[in-house]
């Protein structure tokens, strides 16, 4: 088996079977298996999978411990010599996993690969960053990423015709060889929701692997679609935050994240201000508000 297809789902049913409708599609050149793990969703018509796909290995897991967990569940079931990580609100365009296939094929150094996320309307979204969080992610976060440009780094999407060196892609398709994955101990299970996968590329990356990001394996990434309260992201980002710098010895960064969060749409907010720009203005206040109360909580 070349790769296993694992998709965690939490009352995302009709999401995932547009993602396998995709797979199925596109996916050419290998052989791979899907494994869909839900994580006790309240909503129960994901047990209707199987009369669509009776090929689908379906895992029912009896508590939602979270996105990393569902994951690490689905990677003891997997037989692919590659594991794609893949979020349910997800769509391929192209034949993307043969691309990650015959790269990673062809590099063993990697450790780490995705491709370019497009949102609905086709425009391009986050698909990756320059750096791993931490000092200089910050700095680039405050001077509006202009860092990352000056060091001639890809940013949130690979503009180029050519495979880039990231930070961390996305965790929406992190594809990774199976005996990396274990190598690195799979996710952190302290992780509920957010920087798991960061978190995990860095433990990726003291191994002495690299990351990459594929500008011909194109995807769409419905972001927002499973979840929409977004003071209860917010905070979950936050608390994720705090957790991913406690896990990589970087306290310090705690309270500076957020003084350079502060400062960032402090300036946005005064910018947009003397152009005239009301709407704007609103929609920087309204994240420094969201900021402010999330820490507060």
């Amino acid at each position: 088996m070349d790769v296993s297809i694992i998709i965690v789902n939490y009352n995302s049913y009709q999401l995932i079977l547009k993602a396998i409708e995709s797979i199925y599609a596109f996916t050419e050149g290998l052989t791979f298996e899907i494994i869909v793990v839900d994580n006790n969703s309240p909503q129960r018509d994901i047990e209707q999978l199987q009369d669509h796909y009776k090929e689908v290995h379906y895992i029912s897991n009896v508590q939602n411990k979270g996105f990393g967990s569902g994951n690490n569940v689905g990677a003891k079931y997997a037989k692919g010599k590659y594991l794609l990580l893949l979020n349910p609100d997800t769509l391929l365009l192209n034949n993307a996993i043969g691309r990650f296939f015959s790269f990673c094929e062809k590099k063993p150094q990697v450790g780490i690969v995705g491709g370019n996320l497009y949102d609905l309307n086709r425009k391009p979204a986050f698909s990756c960053w320059s750096f791993l969080p931490g000092l200089l992610a910050e700095i680039d976060f405050l001077c509006h990423h202009q860092l990352g440009k000056l060091l001639g780094r890809v940013g949130s999407f690979n503009y180029t015709d050519h495979p880039q060196k990231v930070g961390y892609i996305s965790g929406a398709d992190l594809f990774i060889a199976r005996n990396t994955y274990l190598q690195a101990g799979g996710f952190d299970e302290d992780f509920f929701m957010y920087y798991e996968e960061t978190e995990l590329t860095y433990r990726v990356k003291q191994l002495g692997y690299e990351v990459y990001i594929l500008p011909d394996a194109s995807i769409i990434h419905l972001e927002g679609q499973s979840e929409s309260d977004y003071e209860k992201i917010g905070f979950r980002m936050r608390q994720s935050e705090k957790l991913y710098y406690r896990k990589t010895k970087q306290q310090y960064l705690i309270r500076l994240s957020y003084i350079v969060d502060i400062a960032y749409y402090q300036l946005h907010i005064f910018y947009n201000k003397i152009k005239g720009d009301r709407n704007k203005m609103k929609l920087f206040k309204d994240k420094l508000c969201l900021i402010r109360k999330v820490e507060k909580i």
